[in-house]
């Protein structure tokens, strides 16, 4: 990720928890990843502070790149949104982190109520404008939804990039009916491809990623929200760096290429493979 953009920088507790405590655990770009000691969280300390400014750029700069993938992830978001249909009452769905509204095209298509929140307004103004498309540009917390809304929250790539994690999941609580889900697609800190690649992984970047996430983690997520955590799952392994940089910094046997697949199929049980989806579901009113 090039970004000529000059970061600034402020010192900021655990965002779930509030402690102060924290290892320091792989310094990367003038900050490093640090582990909350109380809650598990792993976040940059310390934290960049124009984060918006730094998505805008990219965003705006890879709006091509989003525009394409449109047609050709219809049929995976089709199946994506397959999971989510026994929790289907009221028929609304929020995407937070809509980006061009690839997937909210998919789920207005199968008959949800889909509306969509995103702060790039290069891309959300695709979406308004060429997808027609219900999406307002901003934050959640910005968007002012109703009490006990939708039955789902999606977000897919949009968790490690927020600098206020809680705020938007208490204020996810706050706009699910009871017993309506929050879903995450995320960086799985706690991974073989962590392990083995290091600062060659293009997913560890603090200038584009903020905040990681493990399966431990986030059952502390779920407890300091008041969500109720129902299930954690990973998939993928990668055993090459991606960038030219990356490439420079970190090399890898050759073997690890042959052994893709088998781990990739190991991450299923041991919950260690790069990206980590998990499914929290606020408490039915008693």
């Amino acid at each position: 990720m090039t970004i000529k953009t000059i970061l600034t920088f402020v010192d900021l507790p655990c965002d779930i928890c509030g402690s102060e405590k924290s290892v320091e655990l792989l310094p990367m770009y003038g900050t490093a990843y640090h582990e909350c000691q109380q809650c598990g969280l792993i976040y940059l300390r310390p934290m960049i502070d124009n984060t918006a400014e730094l998505n805008e750029v990219f965003y705006t700069r890879e709006i091509d790149k989003y525009v394409k993938k449109i047609k050709s992830k219809k049929k995976r978001y089709h199946r994506k949104l397959q999971q989510f249909n026994e929790f289907r009452q009221t028929g609304r769905l929020l995407e937070i982190g809509c980006n061009t509204g690839a997937l909210l095209s998919v789920a207005s298509d199968i008959g949800w109520d889909a509306k969509g929140v995103d702060l790039s307004t290069t891309a959300s103004a695709f979406a308004r404008e060429e997808m027609k498309l219900d999406v307002f540009t901003g934050t959640v917390e910005e968007a002012g939804y109703p009490d006990d809304f939708f039955d789902v929250i999606y977000t897919n790539a949009t968790l490690e990039h927020i600098k206020h994690p809680l705020s938007l999941l208490r204020e996810s609580l706050r706009i699910l009916r009871p017993g309506g889900v929050f879903y995450a697609d995320t960086v799985n800190w706690d991974s073989y491809t962590r392990r083995l690649l290091g600062v060659g992984w293009r997913l560890l970047d603090p200038r584009d990623h903020v905040h990681l996430f493990t399966p431990e983690n986030v059952k502390s997520l779920s407890q300091y929200t008041g969500f109720e955590h129902l299930k954690t799952w990973t998939t993928g392994f990668r055993a090459e760096p991606n960038a030219n940089e990356a490439e420079r910094i970190h090399k890898v046997a050759f073997y690890w290429r042959w052994l893709k697949g088998p781990i990739s199929l190991l991450t299923r049980f041991t919950k260690k493979g790069d990206s980590i989806e998990f499914l929290l579901q606020k408490p039915e009113a008693d």
